[in-house]
């Protein structure tokens, strides 16, 4: 991103032209990032020493498809906490090993902080202390990386949750609660391995989800 090219001309190979809404970059014009697909995000560092994130908003062209524009804003959608990858997975349960202990059941990640086989306490507590645009993601680890099942939850600007299920990168599905409690109960039945949970919410199938297999 340190370089600059203009917008009436085409940007090297594996660059794509980009424009920033505040910020940094908020009145560069021509500016061009890696790409496409661009980037979800953008970790930008400020001159008094901190970081300013953009979220990806829309990529698209407004006369030239072979010239897509990839649009910035600090408020574009936030991004999904990633998966565990199958090395991230090997860590895991070798450092458990090392330590004597059994092997891990279920993840936890939420705030940049991982909660190995977090009791329903833990978990409602994560759920209780989660702030807008933020995740909170739960991963069931099985034998086969295929297998492994998530469900992850946000709290979005308007106090609503968007929760997501999936298994694999085969099955996905999503839902919107319009209150803590009705995510409560998920958690709790998907937690407890309790079928009920299912139904308590309305799904809608996603496409297959990507995820880092590496």
């Amino acid at each position: 991103m340190e370089d600059v090219f203009d917008m009436m001309g085409r940007p090297p190979s594996g660059w794509m032209h980009a424009i920033f809404h505040g910020g940094p970059y908020g009145e560069d014009v021509g500016r061009c990032i890696p790409g496409p697909p661009a980037p979800e995000t953008l970790a930008v560092p400020q001159s008094d020493g901190g970081v300013h994130v953009y979220r990806l908003w829309n990529a698209g062209s407004w006369s030239d498809p072979n010239d897509p524009i990839a649009v910035y804003n600090p408020d574009g959608p936030p991004v999904p906490l990633p998966l565990l990858t199958v090395q991230e997975r090997t860590w895991l349960r070798d450092k458990r090993r090392r330590q004597g202990l059994g092997p891990i059941g279920t993840v936890a990640l939420v705030g940049g902080r991982i909660a190995h086989d977090p009791e329903l306490g833990a978990i409602e507590a994560m759920l209780d202390g989660l702030t807008i645009r933020k995740y909170l993601l739960l991963e069931r680890l099985t034998d086969r990386f295929e297998d492994d099942e998530y469900i992850h939850v946000l709290l979005r600007e308007d106090e609503t949750y968007e929760v997501e299920h999936g298994i694999g990168a085969a099955e996905c599905f999503a839902a919107q609660a319009t209150s803590q409690a009705e995510v409560r109960e998920v958690l709790r039945g998907w937690a407890a391995d309790r079928e009920v949970w299912k139904t308590s919410l309305l799904w809608t199938a996603l496409p297959q989800r990507h995820t880092r297999s590496t």
